[in-house]
């Protein structure tokens, strides 16, 4: 994987300090003054077995020739990867890249990670032969009841196996379907572009270049489909849109966690049988331990199964010995059912009005002893070949 830095394209300074940024992480990447020196060097046609020479260039106000730029990306299309760096660009812009099939855009705020992230994905698709007919490992999430923290769960669950030694270079995903009241990307801070409208009514639509649209990426690594907030929800989205969607999410992610709303849809049976792990979220109180209790029951009583069930009790509070206030009501209404819990934590609201997550905020905080448990279960999920 060939891998240059296009030195001639912006003031010194800032040049610079990127380019040691970025060679910190990447340490084989050549420098080239311009394009033209590189091209000069490249053979014609199609690299051998389809390895693609990426280009890392940086923008400024000065140089974003985005004609120029597309028409050598269509080009070179089988032999060149664009991956533009700058510090914002416009939606049509973005666009416009991302359609040429062979070029990309990060933030010069989030490289280098955000440009490993790219190359990681290139990397796993360029092994596409032996990947090919995996399905990814899938963790849903189920509310029993509005306001108990779903969202944030996953969402902290997610950021967690980014920032973990361990799992930091598995592609997650966070798939946010609660189009009515979604609120992942306003805790994260980054821009809902799942456009559902777009392929429900045609799923075929639905391609690589037009996915790639849709999804929001995050500086930790942690890429989000979600949509914009809609009081009414697309009564449209039916089974064969949502196979669309999860089959261009099975070619670039092996972990998926899917944000579920409250009410159960036609489709959310089929998700939920779909997914190696559900884990049921909560409140500890009579009321909702019931809820929790229902909520178990119906997954249970599924055609298909999960076969690993949680439950996740958020806004817990810990006695001054030991033990969770609480504690009983969950032994006698939940029985011998898998519980971590999740403490109430009062940086949360904070967390939310800035929209820097706990585990941004504090990687190694309460949030991640609260999460240890689930955290081991969803590292020990594996893709898996489909049968047939």
């Amino acid at each position: 994987m060939p891998i240059y830095f296009l030195a001639g394209a912006n003031d010194a300074a800032a040049l610079n300090d990127l380019e040691a940024r970025v060679r910190g992480a990447i340490p084989q990447m050549r420098t080239v003054e311009t394009i033209e020196e590189l091209i000069r060097g490249l053979p014609k046609g199609t690299a051998p077995q389809g390895e693609k020479n990426y280009i890392i260039l940086p923008l400024s106000p000065q140089n974003q020739g985005f004609d120029r730029i597309t028409q050598i990306a269509s080009q070179y299309r089988e032999i060149l990867f664009f991956i533009f760096v700058s510090d914002d660009i416009s939606a049509s812009d973005y666009k416009g890249l991302v359609r040429t099939g062979n070029a990309d855009w990060v933030s010069s705020r989030a490289a280098p990670q955000e440009i490993l992230d790219i190359l990681a994905r290139h990397r796993r698709a360029s092994v596409g032969a032996e990947a090919e007919g995996s399905k990814p490992a899938m963790a849903s999430f189920l509310p029993s009841a509005g306001g108990v923290g779903n969202t944030t769960i996953a969402m902290e669950a997610g950021l967690q196996l980014k920032v973990g030694k361990g799992t930091r270079n598995r592609a997650v995903c966070l798939l946010d379907l609660d189009f009515q009241t979604s609120k992942v990307c306003d805790l994260l801070d980054i821009e809902a572009r799942l456009q559902v409208e777009e392929f429900s009514h045609n799923p075929e639509r639905l391609d690589a270049q037009l996915f790639e649209l849709f999804v929001s990426h995050h500086s930790s690594g942690l890429d989000v489909l979600a949509a914009p907030r809609k009081r009414t929800v697309p009564g449209d989205l039916n089974i064969a849109a949502l196979d669309a969607l999860f089959e261009l999410i099975s070619k670039r992610y092996d972990l998926v966690l899917v944000d579920l709303p409250v009410s159960w849809f036609g489709w959310t049976p089929h998700v939920l049988g779909a997914s190696d792990l559900v884990v049921v979220t909560g409140l500890i109180n009579i009321p909702s331990l019931r809820q929790v209790s229902g909520t178990l029951e119906a997954v249970r009583s599924l055609d298909h199964v999960p076969p690993q069930i949680m439950v996740a009790l958020n806004r817990a509070r810990r006695r001054l010995l030991r033990g969770i206030e609480g504690g009983q009501y969950v032994t006698r209404m939940l029985g011998p059912e898998t519980v971590i819990y999740v403490r109430d934590n009062t940086a949360a609201q904070d967390n939310a009005n800035t929209g820097v997550p706990m585990t941004v905020a504090n990687p190694h905080g309460r949030i991640s002893r609260d999460l240890v448990q689930l955290l081991s279960v969803l590292s020990d999920l594996k893709p898996r070949r489909q049968a047939g």
